[in-house]
């Protein structure tokens, strides 16, 4: 606790108090300023300045977690810009320890716990990405490199091609080479999405024999109207070696806007094996809103990405559209180290604000999951509910367009049936508090039963409480 008492501090001291709005009928030259004028909890933000440099730091990300179940742990992470060079990152958990170190054009990070080590490195230039993951295995008797390089290469501003391979070091493997593969990503316009791949790999097995595997998959997600965005996947395995099979792995799914503020999604996923199932996962889910719900390709944000990728590209940088709110953060921390970092700040600063206007406020919601495998005999049937605060409070059928996340209930119970009649039941629970855009509270409990594998080991039912701290800078 006073761990995290000081990590909140810590934030507030370096992000400092959030500046006034603008008097009324005050307007930027262009556009009002609406990110300004929403209210949170600590008071209203202003549209972050990405390209400022810091002084000679400035503070991006502070993040910890404090758990426990049968001992507690602990996660601590923080990240800083260098003035306008990057930025630096350190990351603690349990024995795991890590930094990184990212540029415009580059990324490093090593991390390692006991007998193991990584480290990435990437290069992004005008036409392609080179990347390298390394994993080192320092325990006596083991020692190797397991070895990843990987490229994707810019043929125009829509299509990638990307390669990788994967090498080990470790014997008694006949070959280095374990795994190739091929792929592409087409993005056409902010509607459709697709991408490829074809995987050789061989893969050494419990029983001390090695299986081929050869891999081919297509992912697609198109927007379908203002409403409606569907996601398809389909994916092959053909293995070779002392049993052979074919798998098949097919997903569908939807999202589905009922009404302005009411939100429909729904997952399929099978596993099949010579046109038998071998496992299933559905998911089905209603999501009530405080203010108008649009899916993140469909809206103004979705058309901002679009643009600015494009921009990004023309100048030599290289950039994808992304959608995802992570995503289009890390965008833009990178765009904001460019040379010409200049001429994207009123792209970057657009986005922003049609994120603002875009915010997801969700307050009542009921979520079904139902799996089985028929591999192990198990299966499992989650029913999730939410129920959240706007602020300002109001009810959920009250709440209005200038209404941001504040309170969130998430309430779990999970059924796992193991063989003919072994029930195992768990329940779980997390409450969040949104202070504002870029700084949250989470605090969650769960008990979860034992399953048999778990009393054959020796461990039976266990309960887990957690507490977590989270600030990001132009979230």
């Amino acid at each position: 606790m006073i761990s995290l008492a000081f990590a909140v501090l810590l934030t507030c001291q370096t992000v400092g108090s959030p500046p006034s709005p603008p008097p009324p009928g005050e307007e930027s030259p262009g556009e009002t300023e609406q990110a300004e004028s929403i209210e949170y909890p600590l008071g209203r933000l202003s549209v972050p300045d990405f390209d400022a440099p810091g002084k000679p730091f400035k503070l991006v990300d502070l993040g910890y977690r404090v758990s426990d179940t049968f001992s507690t742990t602990q996660a601590f992470e923080a990240r800083v810009r260098v003035l306008d060079r990057g930025f630096l990152g350190a990351e603690f958990e349990g024995e795991r320890r890590a930094l990184t170190l990212e540029t415009q054009r580059f990324v490093f990070s090593a991390g390692g716990q006991e007998n193991r080590y990584d480290f990435f490195g990437s290069y992004r230039a005008r036409r392609f990405i080179v990347s390298a993951d390394a994993e080192r295995d320092t325990a006596p008797g083991s020692r190797a490199w397991l070895l990843s390089p990987s490229a994707s290469v810019r043929l125009s501003s829509d299509l990638e091609l990307m390669g990788a391979l994967t090498g080990d070091t470790r014997r008694p493997y006949e070959r280095f080479l374990r795994r190739a593969s091929l792929g592409f990503l087409w993005q056409r316009g902010a509607w459709l999405e697709a991408s490829g791949e074809y995987v050789h790999a061989h893969e050494a097995t419990d029983g001390h024999f090695e299986n081929t595997r050869d891999t081919a998959s297509l992912s697609v997600v198109a927007q379908l109207g203002p409403s409606s965005e569907v996601t398809a996947a389909a994916r092959v395995d053909d293995t070779e070696g002392r049993f052979p099979r074919t798998e098949t792995d097919l997903a569908l799914g939807d999202r589905w806007s009922l009404a302005p503020r009411l939100l429909l999604e729904g997952e399929a996923r099978l596993l099949l094996e010579r046109s038998r199932e071998r496992s299933h996962d559905y998911r089905a889910a209603l999501t009530w809103f405080g203010r108008r719900f649009t899916l993140p390709r469909s809206g103004p944000s979705g058309q901002r990405s679009l643009a600015l990728a494009r921009r990004a590209t023309e100048m030599g940088y290289n950039e994808r559209r992304v959608f995802d709110e992570a995503e289009r953060r890390r965008q833009r921390e990178r765009l904001s180290l460019a040379p010409r970092r200049e001429e994207l700040r009123g792209e970057m600063t657009d986005l922003y604000r049609a994120q603002v206007r875009e915010r997801p406020v969700p307050l009542l919601g009921v979520e079904v999951l139902d799996s089985s495998s028929a591999l192990d005999g198990s299966k499992s049937r989650t029913a999730r509910v939410l129920v959240g605060m706007p602020w300002p409070p109001a009810w959920p059928w009250r709440a209005g367009e200038s209404s941001v996340p504040f309170l969130r209930l998430d309430l779990e119970r999970e059924r796992q049936l193991s063989g003919p009649s072994f029930e195992t039941l768990s329940h779980g629970a997390s409450l969040a508090v949104a202070l504002n855009r870029e700084m949250d509270l989470v605090l969650s409990w769960r008990r979860t039963g034992a399953t048999p594998l778990d009393l054959i080991r020796g461990i039976g039912e266990r309960r887990t409480i957690a507490l977590s701290y989270v600030y990001a800078f132009g979230r």
